[in-house]
């Protein structure tokens, strides 16, 4: 995946990237494929969950070692592995916002945020009540600039992380972009823009409905996040031969979903 991942970034020609190695053998990989990396000094911490850690616990990673980019005066355009490069996002951010990013929404409403009325008969006259929706921002995919409001970010999902093992990082994540102050709560005040969702595409909107949508399926989108099905690596190879490559049926054998 690693290996799709950097090739390509190459082939868009995209110079400032850079691979945060979290073992050894990624380190050698990374340097014997020309490949800029980065390896932290020692860190038992850091060191002992990028070894053994699971899944959720190795993405939490990226919150402590983003804060060390960011004290530096970087903005930085975190990236996971399963995804795939078609166009250099650095030409389609519009760096207004403390976050910037990616969305798992399927379309407008649920990317960008709709109107939810929950209804409840029993209260009569005021049975209708109105209340705010919005998928997920994905902690896979997302720019984030050195302000104060991005740094607080970090820390707070960093520290929570660090205190509820069990939490998924994404989850964390967006409750503190989104939740606002409240009683025995102070809410993070930071400014938040969703990336448009067909350039920035996860993969449910890419195979529920891209590819079988003619119009659609000619428009090449920035990246694809295969960050909806777990058999990554093989729908990884078939973006890049449909969209790279001009293969029309490469994205067809794949189902819309995946099997548990």
């Amino acid at each position: 995946m690693l290996e799709v991942w950097f090739t390509s970034i190459k082939k868009v020609g995209i110079p400032n990237y850079l691979v945060v190695a979290l073992d050894d053998e990624i380190a050698e990989f990374c340097k014997a494929n020309e490949v800029p990396m980065y390896k932290r000094d020692p860190d038992q911490g850091i060191d002992t969950i990028g070894k053994t850690g699971g899944n959720h616990a190795v993405s939490g990673l990226k919150f402590r070692i983003l804060r060390e980019f960011l004290q530096l005066g970087y903005s930085v355009l975190l990236s996971d592995v399963d995804i795939v490069y078609l166009q250099n996002p650095f030409d389609h951010l519009h760096r207004d916002s403390d976050v910037e990013s990616m969305t798992d929404g399927h379309n407008n409403m649920t990317a960008y945020g709709y109107n939810d009325v929950f209804d409840e008969p029993a209260m009569g006259w005021a049975r209708y009540a109105h209340t705010m929706r919005i998928w997920v921002y994905n902690s896979g995919f997302f720019y984030i600039r050195p302000t104060i409001p991005s740094i607080e970010l970090l820390d707070r999902v960093a520290g929570r992380l660090s205190r509820e093992p069990n939490s998924w990082d994404q989850a964390v994540f967006n409750e503190e972009l989104f939740f606002p102050s409240h009683p025995g709560y102070e809410g993070l005040h930071a400014a938040r823009r969703t990336m448009d969702y067909y350039l920035f595409m996860n993969s449910k909107v890419l195979f529920k409905e891209v590819r079988k949508d003619a119009k659609l399926s000619k428009l090449k989108p920035v990246i694809v996040h295969i960050n909806y099905h777990p058999d990554k690596l093989p729908r990884m190879k078939a973006v890049v031969e449909f969209y790279v490559n001009g293969k029309k049926d490469a994205l067809q054998p794949f189902p819309d979903g995946s099997q548990w």
